[in-house]
């Protein structure tokens, strides 16, 4: 018993030890802003690599894409225990050629729900999309305020038919009906009388 208790112990203390194996130690040591912690408290969490370009840090993380607009990407930040952050905003060109899954892919072929690759920025709390530029990586400031649901444009009533029917060939196509009906009944009188 005292074995088993043991070996639990020892289990349950590697646990945390093989989670911290998993952030590339550069997540540990890089200084995020206090802005950049204020609107990603867990990036050290999410962060999968740091790196330089033009001079300026980026933390590596995995987001989700909530949805995609024209001129816009809305995605969920990925962390470590299976849950996502606020939506965030980024904008994109329409030519652009993201980070899906490891794979370059243009915007216009990528999907709801797949992972991408993105760039937050150490010291400006700004995201970017992995992509095949080679200039400066051109980041999305990030505010507070969690990303808003699109609005939802209100149903515009049927255009109204033209008017150009009338009632007037519905009771003359009655009256001929009735007329039809009385001739019938009087060639039916005539032979019953006859």
């Amino acid at each position: 018993m005292k074995t088993l208790l043991s070996l639990g112990s020892l289990v349950l203390a590697l646990i945390p030890a093989a989670a911290m194996a998993q952030q590339p130690e550069i997540c540990q040591r890089v200084e995020f802003s206090a802005q950049v912690l204020e609107r990603f408290p867990n990036i050290r969490a999410a962060c999968l690599d740091v790196i330089s370009r033009d001079g300026q840090q980026f933390a590596v993380v995995t987001a989700g894409l909530v949805r995609t607009t024209a001129r816009r990407m809305v995605v969920r930040v990925k962390l470590p225990d299976g849950t996502r952050s606020d939506p965030i905003g980024i904008n994109i060109g329409r030519n652009d050629r993201v980070n899906v899954n490891g794979r370059m892919t243009p915007i216009a072929d990528v999907a709801t729900g797949q992972d991408l690759t993105a760039y937050i920025h150490v010291t400006d709390p700004g995201i970017a999309l992995a992509s095949e530029s080679t200039g400066p990586i051109e980041f999305t400031p990030v505010t507070g305020e969690p990303e808003p649901e699109p609005a939802v444009a209100a149903a515009e009533p049927a255009p109204e038919m033209p008017k150009t029917a009338t009632r007037l060939p519905l009771a003359g196509t009655i009256g001929l009906v009735l007329l039809a009906l009385g001739a019938g009944l009087a060639i039916v009188r005539r032979r019953a009388r006859a």
